[in-house]
């Protein structure tokens, strides 16, 4: 009986620290999935701007800094596919 109940409890705290690692990662998973919806969001707002034909043409300038926020959402959303 004791035996039964020792290794009822040793069963228990497995079953607790697999809980707890679940838990753990999908904190992580639903981090990572609002910085990936973020991404998504900035690199379709720079596509909308980069390939609107109804707006006048960007100055040279403001494209650079378009195409640099595009590229780091790209970056970014690499990293978080990565993890």
């Amino acid at each position: 009986m004791h035996t039964n109940l020792k290794n009822l409890k040793e069963d228990a705290a497995r079953l607790q620290a697999g809980i707890e690692a679940v838990a753990a990662e999908m904190d992580a998973y639903e981090n990572n999935l609002g910085g990936i919806q973020d991404c998504a969001l900035k690199i379709q707002k720079c596509a909308k701007v980069l390939g609107n034909n109804r707006i006048a043409a960007l100055a040279a300038r403001d494209k650079r800094k378009v195409m640099d926020e595009l590229e780091d959402a790209a970056i970014e959303l690499v990293e978080l596919l990565k993890r």
